[in-house]
């Protein structure tokens, strides 16, 4: 972990900050957002389980029973590979960020850079459980309350890391300015 760690903290910059940053919003925009209309409802139901703070068995059932077969496969293809993709550039761009902001205390920071990933490896988790639980369900009606449990767990800790990322990057900035001001 060390490595990498290090490996970001020497390769990241601003400019490769600000890159990732215009790919993530080009994803996002061009992508992610046409992605997702296949399964989006003209009622503006939920959009995406993932999205939300959490869900049980029952939000996850009428999820689906309010979706046809073409949009929960839609869904699928959109959890296992679009939103996998969308983990990378996101992942890939908060940890730039953290790197560029805390290299001048990388030796007190430690990896404290590599915290994105982890939310990247949460929100994997959720997709892959969430596909699981949409193919259960095309099969034969049901949903597993123990998988919802663990899907909604893993949604959950992924928003817990997206929280802790952008509080790094607060402070971060703040280390920045604070480091800017007591050099003048």
């Amino acid at each position: 972990m060390k490595r990498i760690s290090l490996f970001f903290y020497q390769y990241s910059s601003l400019k490769v900050a600000v890159l990732f940053t215009a790919i993530f919003i080009g994803y996002l925009v061009l992508v992610m957002t046409h992605k997702a209309t296949g399964f989006e409802l003209s009622d503006g139901n939920i959009k995406s389980l993932g999205m939300s703070f959490g869900f049980d068995k029952e939000d996850i059932t009428v999820f689906f029973n309010t979706r046809t077969d073409d949009m929960i496969n839609a869904y699928i293809n959109f959890n296992q590979v679009w939103d996998v993709l969308f983990g990378v550039i996101y992942g890939l761009m908060h940890t730039i960020w953290v790197s560029v902001l805390f290299k001048p205390f990388f030796g007190k920071a430690g990896s404290v850079n590599l915290i994105p990933l982890v939310q990247v490896l949460f929100d994997w988790l959720e997709n892959y459980t969430l596909g699981f639980l949409a193919q259960q369900y095309l099969v034969d009606g049901t949903i597993s309350s123990s998988i919802a449990d663990l899907a909604s767990a893993f949604c959950m800790i992924k928003w817990a890391f997206s929280g802790l990322t952008y509080a790094l990057i607060l402070v971060g900035v703040i280390l920045l300015i604070y480091r800017f001001f007591k050099v003048k």
